[in-house]
Parts: structure tokens; C-alpha cells; sequence
């Protein structure tokens, strides 16, 4: 506990402590109590208040700690008033019989508490009253803290994601993407000029929505699809029969969302690390089931130069963590797949 907030609540037990027993003190007598002359009494009510206090605060935060008063608010507001006041009561009650026994006393705790009826009424009384006030403070103060730790969150979630999306949004504009692209417009525009254009629309096409992700934090399937058809027809005319997409998504799983190229990457990475060619094509398959897309292809060859393909999916699975707990599925046999998780509209942030 902070220093500050040491001496606010000290602060805030004695003068309550002073305050009640003052009050107790004066209904009986009819006249306050001089305090300031019996400095062991005193003593005994800044202990003794102090004692009591502490622990209710103690006990408020460890009770503050269980995650699921976050979302159990009302119960979280009606435990508490509950637990304080059978907490207060008790303190009270085991302090009051400590002070009979160091001063040695003739009363009893349980003599004590039947002689006084009228003061014990009066004390729960109070101790409810006192219990709800605070009650009420703490929870404010507990509700704000959590806002307060919340906004950090998101904004911290934010800027996480926005560095994940950049970190993607390099690697899809590697100069490597662009070489290859013009090598193949190179080639394609003796051969066929109506091809040639619809190659270049579709690479601009593709290019605008990389730049475009980098601001976007999901995206529906059904537009990252779109995206998807046209980047395997750039794939189709660089490698002809050699490559062969199969793409079979339900309109239901459609209106989901998912990270912007999270599946290009995926489409990537298989073109990356495994020979091919037109006798040995890379199938790849992008199917929807059990709320999850599916990118898989066999196992084919890898190349003698190839690159870590983990990066890619290690971006993937960064970017899902921020967004959601559920997991990025990874499943390597004969085929090499990866599931990712449909999301809905609440995940869009």
C-alpha cells in the first residue's frame, strides 16, 4: 500500500473511531468524553479503530482481486456490504474483549453486550451505516480503477495491433512480391494483352487492399475472399498448372471476421516452401467449418534454400492473441493446415 493512501485511511479510522465513540459516549453520559486527558483510552480507540479499518480495507482487496466481480457487479456491490459489516462486527467484538481483558475488568463480553442493549443497537446501527458509506467509496473507487485499467488496455491492445499489421504490411511489399509480379507482366505482355491487363488490374487491386489492412483491424471473409481470388489468379498466371487453389466458403462464415491477410500469408508461406510444378501441382484448400477457416495443402518438397516460415505464422498468431482467446490451430501430417478462428462483430474493435 502506498504511503499516501497509509496515512488517508489512518486518517479516516481515528477520526471514524473518535467520531463513534464520542457519540456512544455522549448518549449515555450526556456530556463528551475527555479524551485528551485519559491518553490510554485514547490510545486504545486510534489502536483499536485502526486495527479494524485495515482489515476491512485488507479484506476489500483481496476481494477486489476475483475476475469476476468485473462482471458480477450487483452481486460484487451487495457481498461486499455483507462481508464488511460481518467483518466490522467481529473486529469490533474482539477488540472490545482484548480492551476487558488488559485492563482487567469485572465485565464479560457477553455481560457487557446483555446490560447494553440500547448501545449495542445503536452500534450496528452505525457500523451499517459506516459499512454502506464505504462500501459505496470503495466501489466507485474500484470502478473507476477498472475503467481507467481498461482504457490502458485497449489502448495498449491498439497499438499492438497496429505494429502487428505494419510488421505484416512489410512483408507483403517486399521488393522480392514486386520482382517477381513485374518479371511476370514482363513475360505475359507478348503473349497476351487482354491478360496482361487483367494481371495488372488485379495486382493493383491486391496491392490497394495490403495498404488498405494496415488500418483495418478485421475484416469480413467474404472481402478477404475477394482479395484471395484475385491474388491466386496472379498465382495462376505466374505458375500456370502448377498451382491450384480450391476455395469453399459457407455465406454464414462469410459475414465472420478475421486479421486482413492472415490467409494470403498462409497461401504464401505454401508457395514458399514447397516445390512444385505443373506434374506435381501445390494444391491449396481454404474451407470453412466449425466456425473456423481452414488453409491447408500437402506436403510437398521444400526447397534446398528455403526461409523460416514461422514469422508469418508467428505474426498470425500475435495478432489473434491481441484480438481473442482463441487459438490459431496448427495440424502438420501429410498436409500442412492452419484454422483460424472466425470472429464476430464484438471482436472488431
Amino acid at each position: 500500500m502506498q504511503l499516501r493512501k497509509v496515512i488517508s485511511v489512518f486518517l479516516i479510522n481515528t477520526i471514524s473511531g473518535l467520531v463513534l465513540f464520542s457519540y456512544l459516549y455522549y448518549s449515555q453520559q450526556g456530556t463528551f468524553p475527555q479524551l485528551l486527558a485519559d491518553w490510554k483510552l485514547l490510545t486504545y480507540i486510534i489502536a483499536g479503530s485502526n486495527f479494524i479499518g485495515f482489515s476491512v480495507v485488507f479484506v476489500n482487496s483481496l476481494f477486489n482481486r476475483i475476475p469476476i466481480w468485473r462482471k458480477k457487479i450487483g452481486i460484487r456491490f451487495m457481498l461486499g456490504i455483507i462481508i464488511n459489516y460481518i467483518t466490522i462486527i467481529a473486529l469490533t467484538l474482539i477488540v472490545l474483549w482484548i480492551f476487558l481483558k488488559i485492563n482487567k475488568l469485572s465485565y464479560t463480553l457477553k455481560t457487557l453486550l446483555q446490560e447494553y442493549n440500547e448501545i449495542k443497537v445503536r452500534v450496528y446501527i452505525l457500523v451499517l451505516v459506516l459499512d454502506i458509506l464505504y462500501v459505496v467509496f470503495d466501489f466507485l473507487i474500484y470502478s473507476y480503477k477498472y475503467y481507467a485499467y481498461g482504457q490502458i488496455q485497449n489502448a495498449r491492445l491498439a497499438r499492438e495491433q497496429m505494429e502487428l499489421q505494419f510488421e505484416a504490411l512489410k512483408t507483403q511489399l517486399s521488393p522480392h512480391y514486386l520482382f517477381n509480379s513485374l518479371n511476370t507482366i514482363s513475360s505475359l505482355i507478348y503473349k497476351d494483352v487482354n491478360q496482361t491487363e487483367e494481371y495488372i488490374r488485379k495486382l493493383a487491386g491486391t496491392y490497394q487492399y495490403i495498404l488498405a489492412s494496415d488500418k483495418i483491424r478485421l475484416i469480413t471473409l467474404k472481402k478477404e475472399i475477394e482479395f484471395i481470388k484475385d491474388y491466386c489468379f496472379l498465382l495462376n498466371i505466374r505458375f500456370g498448372k502448377a498451382f491450384k487453389a480450391y476455395i469453399d466458403v459457407d455465406e454464414k462464415s462469410a459475414e465472420c471476421l478475421i486479421p486482413p491477410i492472415s490467409i494470403q500469408i498462409l497461401i504464401e508461406n505454401a508457395v514458399k516452401h514447397n516445390v512444385f510444378d505443373s506434374t506435381v501441382p501445390l494444391e491449396v484448400d481454404i474451407i470453412t467449418t466449425n466456425n473456423h477457416v481452414s488453409v491447408k495443402n500437402k506436403i510437398l518438397k521444400a526447397p534446398g534454400n528455403r526461409e523460416s516460415f514461422k514469422i508469418g505464422l508467428s505474426n498470425i498468431r500475435k495478432r489473434y492473441k491481441v484480438l481473442t482467446d482463441k487459438p490459431v490451430k496448427i495440424r502438420k501430417n501429410e498436409y500442412f493446415g492452419v484454422e483460424l478462428p472466425l470472429l464476430k462483430s464484438g471482436n472488431n474493435g
